[in-house]
């Protein structure tokens, strides 16, 4: 946990928060940029065990498709009640996916702090957060990671191969435990990689090659999103190369994906995408 990779601009924010970490923290940043890992990282250096509050379905952990119900918000109310000498760490997974009742409670807990309590908020989306909350907690941003980290974090995963280096590199875009876990697990790499082609596909392609790709990926807003990513990510590549004829193809994937995320109709966006 010591060799954890930040961007040199956001470790210089990190070593200042560790001298006098805050009673309440909200990092955010894009997935795969190592949220939890960053505290994780705050725990360890203060060395002090870290309690994660992540998101249930039907009473199990639930990524996917879970929220952090106001029944976990109230028994975390209980646990920091009890008495606590040491340093105590909480992280709020994914916080974003509290839902209203839940923030309102979680409200409650950063205006009657337990003592030695430290609450850490990790999010993709902070703008889903209460304005209450977020005038409350003090804010990181985690940048994603430098093309030299990214290059020393493939030799310590001894990843050699030139080509697939290449593509984790592309793929990943800096985000660190993105590219650990394309590192270490074979079917997920196969599946980006899959979404790397289709984008290349869809900027490629003629008007029929994107119809068939709005309908294969209609069921999954991440996998959209992350299409939209991967080909903006070719453009932008080749606008720097000298190719200024595609920045409008550019506004059209960002306008697409903005909608996406906004919880627009992905097969709907996709086919209107760049037509």
């Amino acid at each position: 946990m010591s060799n954890v990779a930040i961007h040199p601009a956001t470790k210089v924010r990190v070593d200042s928060l560790l001298k006098d970490l805050p009673q309440s923290l909200l990092i955010s940043g894009q997935t795969g940029v190592g949220l939890r890992i960053l505290a994780e990282y705050f725990a360890t250096q203060l060395k002090t065990p870290l309690q994660v509050v992540l998101p249930e379905k039907d009473d199990k952990v639930d990524i996917e498709k879970g929220v952090i119900s106001v029944e976990s918000i109230r028994r975390l109310y209980e646990t920091t009640k009890t008495i606590e000498t040491g340093c105590r760490i909480i992280a709020i997974d994914y916080a974003e996916r509290m839902g209203h009742q839940a923030q309102n409670a979680f409200l409650k807990l950063l205006e009657e702090p337990g003592a030695h309590t430290h609450f850490i908020l990790l999010s993709h989306e902070p703008s889903r957060l209460l304005p209450t909350i977020l005038s409350r907690v003090q804010t990181l941003e985690l940048r994603p990671i430098t093309q030299a980290q990214s290059e020393e974090l493939l030799d310590q995963l001894e990843v050699s191969h030139v080509q697939k280096r290449t593509q984790l590199l592309f793929m990943a875009s800096g985000l660190p435990a993105e590219i650990e876990k394309l590192a270490t697990d074979d079917v997920y790499f196969e599946s980006r990689a899959q979404i790397v082609r289709d984008a290349r596909q869809f900027i490629q392609g003629n008007a029929y090659d994107r119809l068939v790709l709005a309908q294969n990926y209609k069921d999954s807003r991440s996998r959209a999103l992350l299409l939209l990513s991967d080909a903006m990510n070719m453009v932008q590549k080749a606008i720097r190369d000298g190719k200024s004829e595609l920045i409008p193809v550019i506004k059209s994937l960002l306008n697409a994906y903005d909608r996406i995320e906004a919880n627009g109709n992905v097969r709907l966006q996709l086919s209107a995408a760049m037509v």
